[in-house]
């Protein structure tokens, strides 16, 4: 089993050097990813810091763990943009950025910052977003015109240090959704779902694959949003996700500022080596 730290990126989170203060650790402990949440308002409030700008703060501060987000909304942002952005990212982490790729959710931030659509439009979005960013990262000049987006003679340079392209993990679970997740994907990230509904989706996952003449061998991973308390409690909950078919446990680490390196400390000594 590896292990992803998942950095909230929200009020009381939003202190550059807390977030590469457990990215250090997580990666000193043998954590395989930190991943942050891509989001410009929560529910909580409207407390937060671009996520980009934070991973690039984290690359500089780390050596070997991967980065990324856990989520990126990709109809939010402007997705030529995007791709120039995470790519930046890679370089100067030098090829350890992940993509994390879902459609978005919390419509208070898309009002205030970007536009809210259908549910049935923001998915067309995203396929088609996701498209062009492959388009950017893997060839030299893009000409595209689509429903939603345009390119004109865009020239993507330097490209990332990942190649062919950095990883895509997908948070999603919609059938639109699983299938871009099948052509595009590197990982499947879900969260707030059962071991029982994990181990159905990861066979899909797989199947969809298999369908679009890809290996079927995938890299299966859980955002746990309600991070486990004892190490009874941890160790249930991880063997139910690997009996399942999960190789990545994501932890959201919304343990207090006091407890956050403590809480590393603990999962590397007395959870890792069970597994």
């Amino acid at each position: 089993m590896k292990y992803s730290l998942i950095y909230p990126n929200k009020k009381g989170f939003c202190d550059p050097d807390i977030a590469s203060k457990l990215a250090i650790k997580a990666e000193e402990a043998g954590f395989s990813t930190f991943l942050i949440w891509d989001h410009y308002g929560m529910p909580e409030g409207p407390d937060t810091v671009d996520a980009w700008c934070m991973l690039s703060y984290v690359a500089a501060r780390t050596s070997k763990i991967q980065i990324g987000t856990c989520v990126t909304p990709i109809p939010f942002r402007p997705p030529a943009q995007l791709a120039k952005i995470v790519s930046t990212v890679d370089i100067l982490s030098k090829g350890r950025t992940i993509l994390g790729v879902g459609a978005g959710w919390h419509q208070p931030e898309f009002d205030a910052y970007s536009v809210w659509d259908s549910t049935s439009v923001r998915v067309d979005k995203t396929i088609e977003g996701v498209e062009l960013i492959d388009k950017l990262w893997t060839n030299e000049t893009v000409e595209h015109r689509g429903q939603y987006f345009v390119s004109k003679k865009a020239e993507l340079e330097p490209k990332p240090v990942a190649q062919p392209r950095p990883p895509m993990w997908f948070g999603v679970k919609g059938p639109r959704m699983m299938k871009l997740a099948a052509q595009y994907g590197s990982a499947w990230i879900p969260t707030m779902i059962s071991p029982e509904e994990y181990k159905e989706g990861i066979q899909r996952f797989s199947e969809l694959k298999q369908e679009l003449g890809k290996s079927p061998d995938v890299h299966g991973a859980i955002q746990i949003y309600e991070p486990p308390q004892t190490t009874d409690e941890a160790l249930r909950d991880i063997n139910s996700y690997a009996e399942a078919g999960c190789q990545e446990y994501g932890i959201v680490w919304s343990y207090p500022e006091s407890e956050g390196v403590k809480r590393v400390e603990w999962i590397a000594n007395d959870i890792m080596p069970a597994f």
